[in-house]
């Protein structure tokens, strides 16, 4: 059986029952090389302030260092019944490899605080590859937006046409916002980059706990200033999920627009074979499931974040046990995050663009309906009485149903005598696009110079 790290005043050995209720290593194993380093390090410590001697520690690495490679590639779900979390399962290993000097290894730290140093570390390094997989994804915007050139389609509001926008730059605004999902993953790494080892169970430890080594030797650019924030507080991971959130609620977003595109409503996109599936009884289809998948699990993230904000908010300081729960949603959501972000890069970038029926979506003159109206205001007609102007030219074409550029010169000179024959040059989505001036505009120009600034950055 193995042993646990406590126990010496109880009488009793933990019921089967409690056992299944509490371990955790089914889901805590994948803090296992964070810990590794956490150990190493603390052990280092322990020689250089004089707590243990130097050929101890030289000892207690080498033996972690056996645990390491000898528990490299297994899966420790399989220990899961065994021990009762991942620092038990290191500890009762190394004294297997080490002996007797492993026991000192956890002088002067608690689980508390080990469990949380740990996990600042596994997420200090999820977060770069999460970044990482990040920049993947914009690269694949980026070609798609390269690849659709000048292919202009309906921007649409309240999911109505509303005007022409160039597909790339429907493209890149998802770009930009994962660009600001980026930032809010490497300011949040502020608060991730604390060192709380030392804290000890809540209050601090009466031996000499070098923090300032540990610091530099685990990469940590502060020391927590208050031991029982250091051991209780999981802010920095709900800050964490609620990054994810908002990553997850653009990359939900993003696969509406890419299922809608691949609907026969719209047609505009065609999927690679490789990453869509079919239907088990009917032959013809040919389904975005990757995008459904992504629409799917944001609902899945959002609820991890709701989860580790109701865990917190009603303990009394300072460590509880309920805090077992901060580590799975966090865990099952990274590697949600970090296969999503993968086969989205792959998929958007193998898409292939239907012209034709982006060409046969465009062809609808009430797109024009703001190019006229500001037409009008540069002919001195004040905004509202152009805006009124316009709208009953286009509820008049409809009533005769025709189109707008259907409507003879007279007809228009009905609705604003400053309408003159240049209105039918309007009617042309190129000249939309080009009549944009203000920076951020899906003007080509400034398309084009945002697809090169991403490129370059990229």
């Amino acid at each position: 059986m193995a042993k646990k790290l406590w126990g010496g005043r109880f009488k009793k050995e933990m019921h089967p029952a409690l056992k299944c209720f509490s371990y955790s290593l089914a889901a805590d194993k994948e803090l296992f090389q964070a810990e590794i380093l956490v150990n190493r390090a603390w052990a280092r410590m322990l020689a250089k302030t004089g707590i243990i001697t130097g050929a101890e520690a030289r000892e207690i690495v080498r033996g972690l260092a056996a645990v390491e490679k000898d528990f490299e590639g297994r899966d420790l779900f399989a220990y899961a019944s065994r021990y009762e979390d991942i620092h038990t399962l290191i500890q009762s290993e190394l004294e297997k490899r080490a002996g007797k000097v492993a026991k000192k290894l956890h002088t002067g730290r608690s689980r508390n605080d080990l469990v949380v140093t740990s996990t600042r570390i596994y997420l200090r390094e999820k977060i770069s590859v999460i970044c990482y997989e990040i920049r993947r994804l914009q690269r694949a915007l980026v070609s798609a937006a390269d690849r659709a050139a000048d292919l202009i389609i309906p921007g649409m509001t309240h999911l109505r046409k509303a005007q022409p926008v160039l597909l790339a730059h429907h493209l890149l605004a998802y770009v930009e916002m994962t660009e600001e999902d980026t930032m809010r993953f490497r300011d949040a790494l502020k608060r991730v980059n604390v060192l709380p080892i030392g804290s000890a169970a809540l209050a601090g430890s009466a031996l000499p706990i070098d923090q300032k080594f540990l610091a530099k030797e685990l990469g940590f650019a502060k020391i927590s200033g208050n031991s029982m924030t250091a051991v209780s507080d999981r802010g920095f991971l709900a800050e964490f999920l609620a990054g994810l959130s908002i990553l997850w609620m653009h990359l939900s977003r993003l696969a509406e627009d890419f299922i809608l595109w691949n609907s026969e409503a719209f047609g505009y996109v065609e999927l690679d074979d490789a990453f869509a599936t079919g239907s088990s009884l009917m032959p013809q289809k040919k389904n975005p499931d990757v995008f459904e998948l992504v629409r799917g699990r944001a609902g899945t993230i959002f609820g991890y974040l709701q989860a580790i904000l109701t865990v917190q908010k009603g303990l009394p300081l300072s460590y509880n046990r309920d805090l077992q729960e901060d580590k799975p949603g966090v865990f099952d959501a990274v590697n949600k995050t970090t296969i999503a972000l993968e086969i989205l890069a792959l998929t958007v970038g193998s898409v292939t663009w239907h012209k034709k029926a982006i060409a046969r979506a465009v062809a609808d003159d009430t797109l024009f309906a703001t190019d006229i109206l500001e037409y009008l205001v540069r002919k001195k007609v004040p905004f509202s009485e152009a805006h009124a102007a316009v709208g009953e030219a286009v509820r008049y074409a409809a009533d005769s149903a025709r189109s707008l550029r259907e409507l003879s010169l007279k007809e228009w000179k009905n609705f604003s005598p400053r309408i003159g024959a240049d209105v039918y040059d309007l009617f042309d989505p190129k000249a939309s696009l080009c009549g944009k001036q203000t920076v951020g505009s899906t003007h080509p120009v400034r398309v084009r110079q945002q697809l090169e600034f991403w490129k370059k950055s990229l």
